[in-house]
């Protein structure tokens, strides 16, 4: 995998950051500010889904392990309302998964979700699409 060091991401690419766990979500919300990101963090998927600005940044971050969440289905959700983006699934799934082949589909990833931070940052940089709308607004 890349350096993300060598990847250079333009100040303000927004990302979509959903955890349950709120712990879990601010550290990461606060390490991805640090970074220069423009975070908006939900709390449930219900939430980003009523949040209509959700469907103008380019890399959703979601955490499988929570209640209720369906990933494919919020990821079609979020396609059927014009989102063009990437997503990063946190999850320790197997490679062989109804997840993991609708998420190749896409171009999405399956990630373990201990991943550490030099890794999500090299795998939300390798995730956006250089010809999103707003790559070169920025």
């Amino acid at each position: 995998m890349p350096d993300n060091k060598n990847i250079s991401i333009p100040e303000g690419i927004g990302v979509s950051l959903v955890d349950g766990d709120p712990t879990v979500r601010h550290a990461r919300q606060l390490m991805l500010r640090s970074e220069k990101y423009d975070v908006k963090s939900y709390s449930t998927c219900a939430a980003l889904l009523a949040d209509p600005q959700s469907r103008n940044y380019p890399c959703i971050i979601l955490d499988l392990d929570m209640e209720e969440v369906d990933g494919v289905d919020l990821l079609r959700k979020m396609r059927a309302s014009g989102w063009r983006g990437k997503a990063l699934l946190l999850d320790g799934l197997d490679p062989g998964s109804d997840l993991m082949l609708e998420a190749e589909l896409h171009g999405d990833k399956v990630l373990p979700r201990d991943l550490g931070d030099q890794k999500l940052l090299t795998a939300i940089a390798a995730s956006i699409d250089r010809s999103w709308a707003g790559w070169n607004a920025i």
